[in-house]
């Protein structure tokens, strides 16, 4: 005689889903957080990779030029139009040894089409930083509109330390927005230490609101440890004379030999032991 077995009961009970469900959640929240900080670290990595490459066009660039530095360019807004018409302009001079062209042809090539620039939106161009947050919607525009209300504009997250001429042009009684005369590798004694391209921050709210930089205005094209970068873990990388990369926090190249950070320190002078933003002389507010 057979006799039928019972069947066995294999559904979970209640406890067990509750159970389980609560495992998954456990694993969502241990998950989400570190693929954040993955993709956070794939950004810096890539703005490091970037900047070093402006880095080594520095070099290369003066190789070729008697050991010169190219121009920062006059550091505001209005001016841009006149910066682009010089070759010695960083973004012009430096394109070519990154595999770019030069800045001019990408801003009017945009505005021929009426496109925002280029490198304005596209987070795998050597000039963006793909963690970059943009405070406008479009790029910082200057000159007249073209036919469909779009001016010429520009956007950039690495930009040439604007203190390395400072002192230079001071002694030879030139304008602080001149190209008359440029820093050499020759007058950087230090260069492991000295400043030549700084990932600028995009947008405020890197910093506090109680930061003193917070309120500095962002349309430049050349700049100094007051629009450093905050964006990559409260830090940024800076690019020096040697061709190095290296990464700070935004207190250590914000903070001044006298140890302060504010602007108005008395006698305050940016070039510290780690730091060196004018090779000549003091780098002054």
């Amino acid at each position: 005689m057979w006799i039928r077995s019972r069947p066995s009961n294999q559904a979970f009970t209640l406890v067990e889903l509750l159970v389980v469900i609560g495992i998954i959640v456990v694993l969502v929240g241990l998950l989400i957080p570190a693929s954040g900080m993955i993709r956070a670290q794939m950004f810096a990595t890539k703005s490091q990779s970037n900047i070093r490459q402006w880095g080594f066009a520095i070099v290369q660039w003066g190789n070729s030029n008697k050991e010169q530095i190219p121009w920062e360019g006059a550091k505001d807004t209005p001016p841009m139009a006149t910066n682009l018409l010089q070759d010695v302009f960083w973004p012009n001079a430096l394109a070519p040894f990154v595999g770019e062209r030069p800045y001019r042809a990408l801003v009017d090539e945009a505005f021929a089409q009426q496109l925002h620039v280029a490198n304005w939106d596209n987070h795998n161009s050597v000039w963006t930083d793909p963690a970059a947050k943009p405070m406008n919607a479009e790029p910082w525009a200057f000159g007249g509109s073209g036919k469909q209300g779009i001016s010429r504009g520009f956007w950039f997250c690495y930009v040439m330390n604007i203190r390395l001429n400072q002192t230079l042009l001071l002694n030879g009684g030139l304008p602080a927005d001149s190209f008359k005369q440029l820093v050499r590798q020759s007058h950087i004694r230090a260069a492991d230490r000295t400043v030549v391209m700084v990932e600028m921050r995009s947008n405020p709210i890197e910093l506090p609101p109680n930061d003193p930089g917070y309120n500095r205005n962002l349309d430049r094209a050349a700049c100094s440890w007051k629009r450093f970068s905050a964006r990559h873990f409260r830090g940024g990388h800076l690019s020096f004379a040697d061709g190095h990369v290296a990464w700070f926090t935004n207190d250590q190249a914000t903070t001044n030999m006298q140890g302060s950070r504010e602007p108005t320190t008395p006698n305050g002078d940016w070039n510290t032991n780690r730091l060196i933003w004018d090779p000549i002389g003091p780098a002054t507010n």
